[in-house]
């Protein structure tokens, strides 16, 4: 539901309330994603005739941004919006960094510490849960920054970037991958399909790549770069969209979800076709931007 002049580019409700339906869906919904997407919860990268299965193309996109960010080899990262941390893994066990990952979500991090734990990482992964707008961190705790679809949860996202530049030290580099909006001129129509959208995955919003670099640069960041990846990660939904399907034509499969999961299971499942037909519709887009933290000013 939107109100008149609702432009889609800002949250709806208090932040204490968006946290409270981040925590609920993903601490609900945790097991029922594993089993969906995967251990990467998140969008996979692909070339035009790229083969590569969805979980091949999801690691993929990891180290896309790795090389995308320049992230060095054995960094000190802060995984803003861990999940169930099989990226935080990833940098841990491939690129030898140190990571900290940070959750709204008790049962993400429940998992993840499992997750480490079986991919002999506990060392170099940690998880704790924590708000990424205000971590607690030192400043200059971190040589890297990193947001793997979190940003999109962000109420505030100028005081999630500014916090961001915080934690690192400097010259420390942020790198993000997040969901994006065509641009600011978007219809009613439109806005009323990303708020549905917004709601059931218990995101904030979205914003044209061009306004988060913008906010980068208020933010006190320097050489920001950004590229599009909508063409590139837009196969995810049409895979997802053929894995929810048989699941939404049967019916006792759906009513045994309700009993575990609640009414909300619904809003879970129809998620998957509105994110396609916006992605479809040219209203969804997917971007990337890095930029480094930049000296204090005088």
């Amino acid at each position: 539901m939107t109100v008149q002049g609702d432009t889609g580019l800002g949250p709806v409700g208090s932040v204490a309330d968006l946290h409270q339906a981040i925590r609920e869906h993903y601490d609900g919904l945790i097991d029922l994603y594993e089993e969906m997407w995967g251990e990467h919860i998140h969008h996979g990268y692909w070339d035009a005739d790229d083969p590569a299965d969805r979980h091949q193309a999801q690691e993929r996109t990891v180290r896309e941004l790795v090389a995308f960010g320049e992230i060095p080899v054995g960094a000190r990262v802060l995984d803003a919006g861990c999940g169930i941390g099989a990226s935080a893994i990833m940098l841990a066990r491939d690129f030898g960094c140190e990571v900290d990952g940070i959750t709204l979500s008790a049962e993400q991090v429940r998992r993840a510490r499992e997750k480490a734990a079986a991919a002999g990482v506990t060392t170099r992964a940690r998880f704790e849960v924590m708000d990424a707008t205000h971590t607690g961190y030192e400043p200059g705790s971190f040589d890297v920054v990193w947001s793997l679809e979190s940003c999109e949860l962000m109420p505030d996202k100028l005081a999630f970037l500014a916090e961001c530049r915080r934690v690192l030290r400097p010259g420390g580099r942020l790198a993000v991958a997040t969901w994006c909006v065509r641009d600011d001129q978007l219809t009613q129509t439109e806005v009323r399909l990303l708020r549905r959208i917004y709601r059931d995955f218990a995101a904030s919003h979205a914003l044209p790549l061009e306004h988060y670099a913008r906010l980068c640069e208020k933010a006190g960041f320097t050489d920001v770069a950004t590229a599009e990846w909508t063409g590139n990660v837009r196969r995810t939904w049409k895979l997802t969209s053929e894995t929810v399907r048989p699941l939404l034509r049967d019916p006792s499969y759906i009513w045994r979800l309700v009993r575990v999961k609640g009414v909300n299971i619904f809003r879970f499942a129809n998620s998957v076709p509105l994110m396609k037909q916006a992605y479809d519709q040219g209203l969804m887009h997917y971007g990337v931007f890095r930029a480094d933290r930049g000296p204090d000013p005088d």
